[in-house]
């Protein structure tokens, strides 16, 4: 049988301890700082463990998708238009001059193709809007680095499934069915 007392006595087991904590601690930390980083003013969540996080806009309840890309500074959000297109909007955080053009290279398989970037008014960050019917793999370049969108990492069919059940409210909320009942579409 295991002595307790024993065991929490040894200092390889308080050493032990320690470093688990730490390491909690440290994986509490850069989740904390990955929900918060450039969040828009909303309560990010962790939707899967791919680093995809979902929130619902405030004003309509839209349903929204995101990746934060620490190391290039950069996060894409991703929803469906009224039209069920994927709207995916890149934002990256770099000092800018409305003034100034910037542009990023947009590769999809194809011939890559630049894609203007718009500075906000803060003069903090760059942003650029790609609308795709059919979401396919992309290489956004910005500068020195590069990122990334796969669809299948996205759970997209997810969002098209959240807008029809949104528009068709009273269908849903009276087969108790999904979460339909608590918000109002509001997006007209």
């Amino acid at each position: 049988m295991i002595n307790v007392n024993s065991l929490l006595r040894s200092k390889s087991t308080k050493i032990f301890l320690l470093l688990l904590l730490v390491i909690a601690l440290g994986l509490w930390a850069i989740s904390y700082s990955l929900l918060t980083y450039q969040n828009k003013d909303m309560d990010w969540e962790w939707y899967d463990f791919g680093g995809v996080q979902v929130t619902r806009t405030t004003d309509t309840h839209q349903l929204l998708f995101r990746r934060v890309y620490p190391f290039q500074q950069a996060v894409i959000f991703t929803s469906l238009t009224l039209d069920n297109r994927f709207d995916l909007f890149t934002v990256f955080n770099h000092p800018c001059s409305p003034d100034h053009p910037y542009t990023v290279t947009v590769s999809s398989g194809k011939e890559p193709q630049q894609q203007a970037l718009i500075c906000d008014d803060n003069g903090r960050e760059l942003s650029f809007r790609l609308v795709m019917t059919i979401p396919h793999p992309l290489t956004i370049t910005f500068g020195q680095q590069s990122i990334t969108f796969q669809p299948r990492h996205w759970a997209l069919a997810f969002l098209k499934k959240d807008q029809f059940i949104q528009k068709n409210k009273h269908y849903f909320c009276t087969k108790k069915h999904f979460d339909a009942c608590e918000y109002e579409w509001s997006r007209d």
